[in-house]
This record gives structure tokens, sequence and C-alpha cells, in this order.
């Protein structure tokens, strides 16, 4: 007999369909939110949660506010929000969900309301992994209006459908899921570590307060200012629209806006392609560094990275820096050290311009080559452990992605 109410991935030790209720069914109580004029302040142990703090199964600090206790006690009146309660937004947007965070005092903000689950027949956490997961968005979707501002009814969040196992099944696949979470967590802090470091490292590295040796253990002489323009030639991209871009293109090609968007201090995997003729293109030597031309403020057009290939098409409104310097040092000295002097040089208001005229102007310490070489290789060492953490991290929301299409129905 083939049985319909069963997920597609299952652990091995549990078989048999699964049951179905309204959510109505699965709740103990339903806390509504009990809005007065709110009297907010600036930081207290009441935190009024709102509906733009709740995203993705979690909780969200940012942009948090908090009431006095009086006012806590106002919005409380009909029922204190307890661990275990899952919050659920109604509005702004509708059907996002998170669990009741512990050792925190809370109340409802507007357009938020509180379900108490009925633990026997069902794990908060099972139920909140359901409500994130593609089939419960799917069911809750069914019951949301509105298209700018999408909100759902409480007596329609009472109607959405759950299917449901046995409080076993639910507690390995909530335990399951969280691990994957927290995994997720762990690299997630990984990366923002290791980009703490690289930022604070660079600092100490350009401000010549940390010094490398050779490798004899010898010291190396001072580093010496020059001009850009007194180690450097300067040329332009050429061309390339959006519209040329094409997939599977015959030459690669890098637009300036990808330095924004894409692109760090050294490109050596190109993003994209085009069938130009090659003829009206403008190619990339081996360390070459290119700088955006133009951009919407002055901050964002200090960005320098540096191609690590040969006939590479550069776009109109790149400035092109080739020089006999080592260029991926040079890309991170000037995307960190020197950022603030080169959008200084920059002109404009509602676009924002950077000419070679000015970029000949801008004062560099540099040290020998040999010293540049350790920097570039010291510094390209930490990006790849942030590549590395970043594509592990992608690799786990894929994973998770995948479970939550599968574990449930």
């Amino acid at each position: 007999m083939i049985l319909s109410n069963v997920p597609k991935l299952r652990f091995g030790e549990f078989e048999g369909e699964w049951e179905k209720s309204t959510l109505k069914q699965l709740l103990n109580k339903l806390i509504d939110c009990e809005h007065k004029t709110a009297p907010y302040i600036e930081s207290s142990k009441y935190y009024v949660i709102r509906t733009n703090n709740v995203k993705d199964g979690r909780l969200h600090y940012g942009d948090m506010k908090y009431t006095t206790e009086a006012g806590f006690n106002e919005w409380t009146k009909r029922d204190v929000p307890s661990i275990g309660d899952i919050l659920f937004t109604r509005e702004a947007p509708a059907g996002e969900s998170c669990l009741v965070p512990k050792n925190k005092m809370i109340c409802l903000g507007q357009r938020m309301v509180s379900l108490k689950p009925n633990l026997k027949k069902v794990k908060s956490s099972f139920l909140l992994w359901y409500l994130q997961s593609n089939i419960g968005r799917k069911k809750i979707q069914n019951f949301i209006i509105g298209t700018t501002v999408t909100r759902i009814n409480i007596k329609d969040i009472y109607r959405v459908n759950i299917s449901f196992s046995t409080l076993t099944e639910q507690e390995k696949i909530a335990t399951f899921l969280t691990s994957i979470d927290k995994k997720t967590e762990q690299l997630t802090q990984k990366k923002t570590l290791l980009e703490s470091y690289k930022k604070g490292v660079m600092q100490k590295i350009f401000s010549q307060e940390l010094r490398f040796k050779r490798d004899d253990g010898g010291v190396f002489e001072d580093w010496e200012e020059k001009k850009l323009g007194d180690i450097a030639i300067f040329s332009k991209g050429k061309g390339i629209s959006k519209s040329d871009i094409i997939e599977n293109g015959k030459i690669e090609c890098i637009r300036y806006g990808e330095l924004y968007t894409h692109y760090n201090e050294t490109i050596s995997d190109i993003k994209s392609s085009t069938n130009l003729d090659i003829e009206n293109l403008i190619l990339s030597q081996y360390n070459d560094v290119i700088i955006p031309a133009s951009g919407e403020t002055q901050i964002d057009i200090a960005t320098a990275s540096c191609v690590l290939k040969d006939n590479i098409a550069l776009s109109g409104d790149l400035n092109i820096i080739r020089t006999n310097e080592n260029g991926v040092f040079l890309s991170y000295y000037l995307n960190s050290f020197k950022r603030f002097d080169i959008a200084r040089l920059a002109q404009g208001v509602s676009v924002v311009h950077l000419y070679t005229s000015q970029l000949k102007q801008l004062k560099l310490n540099l040290p020998q080559m040999e010293e540049q070489q350790k920097i570039s290789n010291f510094l390209t060492s930490i990006d790849q452990k942030i590549t590395q953490t970043t594509q592990q991290i992608e690799a786990m929301k894929s994973f998770k992605k995948g479970l939550l299409q599968q574990m449930f129905v």
C-alpha cells in the first residue's frame, strides 16, 4: 500500500503516515498584541518585538525597541509570551516566525501574535521548523492577502493545516535541523572573525606597525614615498554594456559595476563574458590594477582589484593601472590604507568621477618587491580562508534548504 501523507526524506526507524490537523487544534492558546500608545525608551530589560525583528526563523536584535515596566505590564495584560511559544508575524511581512528567546522579558508589538503549542501533540521546535519549511510556507501563503503589504487574519492562522508525526520523530527532526543551523552559525562567526582580523592586520601592515622580514631573518629597507604616477601607466577600459554580456561568450570580461558587487582585491575567476569583436576591446595584462572611473559615492569608487589573468576585456568606466610593482599588494594597499585618500580625489554629486590625472598624484609608501610579495601572499591566504568559509556556509544553507523541502509533508 502506498502511503500518501509521509515525507520524501525520513529517518529509517520511523514509518507510517503522519497525522493532519489545523493549527488551532495544535495550540493551547494564541496571544494577540494588546497594543497601546507605545512608550518606547532607549533601552531596558523589556523588549517590544515587532514584525521587522522576526525573519527566517530567528529573532533579530537590530532596530529593537524597548519599553518601560509600566508599558510591559500594560501590553501583557492578556498573557506574557513564554519560552516554548512561537512568535508569528501577521503583517508586513506576514508568516515569519521564531521561538521566544530565553531570559528575555518580551511583549508583542503591533501585528504580532504568540502561539502556545499543545506540547502533548507537537513540540515547539518541530512546529517552528514546519512553519519555516517550503511546505509550511506554502500552506501559510494560501491565507495571506495583499501584495505590497502582506497580512494574515487570526482566524486564518488557525486554519493553516499541519502534518505531524510522533513526538519522538518530531524531536529527532528538530534536533537534526537545529544542529545544521548551529554549524552554519559557527561558520558565520568564523567568517566574521577572519574579516575583522584581515581589517586589523592590514591597518598594522600598511602603517608599518607590523613589518615582515627577509627569509634569512634580515630586516627590509624602509618604505619609499612615491606618487602613483611615478610607478604606473594609465589607460581606460572600453565599451561592454549589460546587453553585451553573453553566457559562455568567447571573451571573458569585467564590467566596472562588478567591482562593487562581485570582486574583492584579486580577480582570477571571471564572472562575465561577451562575444564582442576583440579588435574593439581593451584587454588586461596579468597584474593590472583596476579602479572604477565613476560611481554613486566617493567611498564606493575607491575600490581596487588586481586582475590575475591576461586578455580579459575591461569595460568602459574602468581606470587601468599598469605597473611593475606587485599588483596584489597595491590593491590591498589602495583598498584599505589609501581608500579615503582616493575618495577625496573623486568629484561629482549625483555621479562621482575619478580621473587618471587625479590618481597619478596619489602619494604612496612602498616597500621593496620582496616585502610586497610577502605581504600579498599573507593577505591572500586570509582571503582564501574567508572564501573557503563562505563556500562552506553556502553549502550548509543549500543542504538545509533541500532538507526543508523533503522532511515535511
